[in-house]
């Protein structure tokens, strides 16, 4: 188990079976609003960085069909937003013909 403070200065204990959940949950509910919206793409796994006083979780995900790319954000950055403060950025690239939106986020705990 790692030690880790949060926003109040209170010691919090996140422990491995935590983090694992944590990331199960955000694969699975990424994968289930980008299947829901017909998109190929999965997340594959979240990455963790244990950090000094905090443990941040990162991840990204395509999304192919720009029409979807509203409300598969909206209700992917809710769900991720349930975690605390998230940092979510995207970006449309265009390479070797292909156009997506890829977007990543991170958030400590």
């Amino acid at each position: 188990m790692k030690d880790v403070s949060n926003n109040f200065g209170e010691e919090v204990m996140i422990s491995s079976e935590e983090k694992d959940k944590i990331k199960k949950d955000i694969v699975e509910k990424i994968n289930s609003v980008l299947e829901k919206n017909g998109e190929s793409f999965r997340l594959d796994q979240v990455n963790v960085l244990n950090k000094k006083e905090t443990v941040k979780f990162m991840g990204n995900y395509r999304v192919y069909d720009r029409k979807n790319y509203g409300p598969v954000s909206k209700e992917i950055n809710s769900f991720l937003k349930q975690y605390g403060d998230v940092d979510i950025k995207s970006k449309k690239i265009r390479d070797s013909g292909m156009k997506f939106t890829t977007v990543s986020f991170n958030f400590e705990l």
